[in-house]
């Protein structure tokens, strides 16, 4: 497993990931910040799985499963997400 924090304007994110063959296997997000609808964190989890680790991948899926589900994040950037995610990864 492996982890990272990222301290943001508005609260702190914590990811614990595993790889395998290039491709996020499991995923658990937790931390100190809103999200709307409550529900989205686990969503944005289980849509990231399978998903292969590379900036641009991640961003574009995030942005997209924002876009589809109506997730607000106060404080919290979809750049913060890949942010600490690739941190995770050492990337």
């Amino acid at each position: 497993m492996k982890n990272a924090t990222l301290r943001t304007k508005k609260g702190l994110i914590e990811v614990e990931l595993s790889i395998e063959n290039n491709r996020m296997s499991t995923l658990k997000i937790t931390g100190d910040f809103f999200i709307y609808p409550e529900e989205a964190l686990e969503i944005i989890e289980q849509e990231l799985l399978g998903i292969t680790i590379d900036k641009e991948q991640l961003k574009n899926k995030i942005e997209e499963i924002y876009k589809k589900q109506q997730i607000s994040t106060p404080g919290i950037t979809i750049n913060d997400w890949v942010t600490v995610i690739l941190k995770a990864i050492n990337l």
